[in-house]
């Protein structure tokens, strides 16, 4: 019995070190950014485009180097990225591709006046940040943490909870950039949560990881244009020197409320046992 302990304390120990070291490894690949950024500036003369460029770049290594560890985790089954594995419960994206497409309609002038080549850049850059997200908080942590939590009989919940919640105050990182804007990105870490568990439900029901790092593009896509934007409204965290725009505010939490309670609703409809058992 004692043995049998030591051996799933090992195990335990084991998961969280490899929850870290993914952790690790994605923290410093994002600095290979800053170094891009200085040796593209001389070749750009768009700022933005560089910033673009820079961004998709570091995020395609990341993605390779995320593929490595899901291969050495042996989580190629869980994420569906076996030969001939089929996707299932598409209809799951049905009613967030409405919000989806609202976000497309409130910004499609802007994508109208953003020269082509910038707004091509643009698109290469939220789709792999998207992707390079995906592959490691839903793709490598969620599923590490369900193999830590398997003896419990909330182990999905828990899961989701606690790597939605990590790729949520990971955000606060922004405060770097925006140090002054700590309500602003707050706002950004409880809306990364509630979508974290949403895409966390739909990772479980489509049973592939590639759904939701293409919904999560799209998101980006659709909603963080502000880079693109003179002026104008941020659909999920205007907020400006007097304060924060509440009409912007609120729909935005509407939004993400619903986010989460369809994610909460498609775990409930996963088969706990379907997934261990991939994971085993």
């Amino acid at each position: 019995m004692q043995k049998k302990w030591v051996i799933v304390m090992k195990t335990k120990r084991k998961e969280l070190y490899n929850i870290l070291y993914s952790l690790t490894l994605f923290i410093l690949l994002l600095l290979l950014e800053k170094l891009l950024r200085v040796c593209l500036s001389d070749y750009f003369i768009i700022e933005l485009n560089v910033e673009f460029i820079s961004k998709a770049i570091t995020r395609v290594v990341i993605i390779l180097s995320l593929l490595w560890l899901i291969n050495r985790f042996k989580l190629k089954k869980y994420n569906g990225l076996e030969k001939n594995r089929k996707i299932k419960n598409l209809q799951s994206l049905l009613f967030p591709s409405l919000f989806i497409l609202m976000g497309l309609m409130i910004n499609w002038n802007t994508y109208l006046d953003t020269n082509r080549a910038t707004l091509f850049l643009f698109t290469l850059s939220v789709f792999s940040v998207g992707f390079a997200e995906e592959f490691l908080f839903r793709g490598i942590i969620f599923p590490l943490f369900i193999r830590y939590f398997k003896m419990r009989k909330n182990v999905l919940f828990l899961s989701v909870v606690l790597s939605s919640s990590i790729f949520g105050v990971a955000h606060y990182l922004n405060l770097i950039r925006e140090p002054n804007n700590f309500l602003g990105v707050t706002s950004q870490v409880v809306f990364a949560i509630s979508i974290g568990i949403f895409l966390g439900g739909l990772m479980l029901r489509t049973e592939n990881i590639l759904i939701p790092s293409i919904f999560h593009g799209f998101v980006n896509f659709s909603f963080d244009t502000t880079q693109l934007k003179t002026g104008g409204v941020e659909f999920i965290n205007d907020t400006i020197k007097e304060g924060v725009n509440w009409n912007s505010m609120i729909t935005t939490t509407l939004f993400f409320t619903f986010i989460l309670l369809g994610g909460v609703y498609m775990i409930k409809k996963v088969d706990k046992k379907e997934i261990l058992l991939k994971l085993d």
